[in-house]
């Protein structure tokens, strides 16, 4: 039988680190002819940006969460992946934050050229019990736990030990046969140490879990894309997002606000800015919320901002 390439999927819910995770592993060495699908929900595609991994071994899903948009996409990519004259030795999918990694499971299943080898499911601790006990994203979120042949969890460090310990035995309730490895940090920096793997490591195929309980509907998500100037205040930007903040899920872009340029991030109702070099243009915020008052009332207010 001829040889297929190997897919590992990364998934988790928005903004609990599954750039940082894909990073940290790129830093740590893969293979050699190793193909890196980045899949965004915004108009630009701010994850593939931030990955340390350019060129034509990184390629860019546009679809965002509009999940049979993005299996139709992703069937093409992979198919065309399959034909080139020196095909990946295996291909790495950072899905969107919205993404229910069943059903690209099942997409890569089908197709004769590939074989799945993990799913790695990224957990915030901090953040897990409310977006678990959220009506709106709390059965997605139980989806990407499920899936899992592994859980990477993360940003636990400052939860009480019986918290964390809640926290573990939720997971391991809710996907009892998957690995779980943890992220600790000190100083601000992430050191992932002895929780990375070789990704080309010589490892058996993982038994994945079929998830059998029905999924819920997904959330009427409505997506945003604003410029906005470099006369934008961070101050006045986080407080606009603080005041809209039940109706928006994550936000990320390029800005340039009080006489910098930054990487920008929204993620569970925190604001981060990262300095970074000059981009041509005017800054770039896109986002993904839930269709309602609040949300149109903030897309609003951010189309004030950026005609000033």
């Amino acid at each position: 039988m001829a040889k297929t390439i190997a897919v590992t999927l990364i998934a988790g819910y928005l903004g609990v680190g599954k750039t940082t995770w894909l990073n940290a592993h790129l830093r740590n060495g893969v293979a050699s002819g190793t193909l890196v699908l980045v899949n965004d929900f915004g108009a630009i595609n701010v994850d593939a940006e931030l990955i340390d991994y350019q060129g034509d071994r990184l390629l860019k899903l546009s679809s965002g969460c509009l999940c049979c948009s993005l299996s139709d996409e992703l069937g093409t990519q992979l198919s065309r992946i399959a034909r080139w004259s020196e095909p990946p030795t295996q291909v790495l999918i950072e899905t969107s934050g919205v993404a229910r990694p069943t059903r690209i499971a099942d997409l890569i299943r089908v197709a004769r050229q590939y074989h799945l080898t993990r799913i790695v499911t990224l957990i915030d601790l901090a953040s897990l019990a409310t977006r678990l006990a959220d009506r709106r994203v709390g059965d997605l979120i139980v989806e990407q736990i499920a899936a899992a042949s592994e859980l990477s969890c993360n940003r636990g460090d400052t939860l009480d030990h019986s918290v964390q310990q809640q926290l573990q035995e939720r997971l391991a309730a809710l996907n009892p046969g998957a690995s779980r490895s943890w992220e600790t940090s000190s100083g601000g920096e992430r050191e992932l140490g002895s929780v990375l793997e070789d990704l080309h490591a010589s490892r058996p195929r993982p038994r994945f879990r079929s998830v059998y309980r029905p999924a819920g509907p997904d959330p009427a998500w409505k997506r945003f894309a604003i410029t906005l100037s470099a006369t934008l205040k961070r101050q006045e930007l986080e407080a606009l997002l603080t005041a809209h903040a039940d109706g928006i899920a994550r936000a990320k872009g390029f800005l340039q606000a009080d006489g910098r340029h930054y990487v920008f991030q929204w993620s569970g109702d925190k604001a981060y800015w990262t300095p970074s070099s000059p981009r041509p243009g005017n800054g770039q915020l896109v986002g993904i919320g839930f269709d309602g008052v609040t949300f149109e009332a903030l897309v609003a207010a951010l189309e004030a901002l950026s005609t000033r």
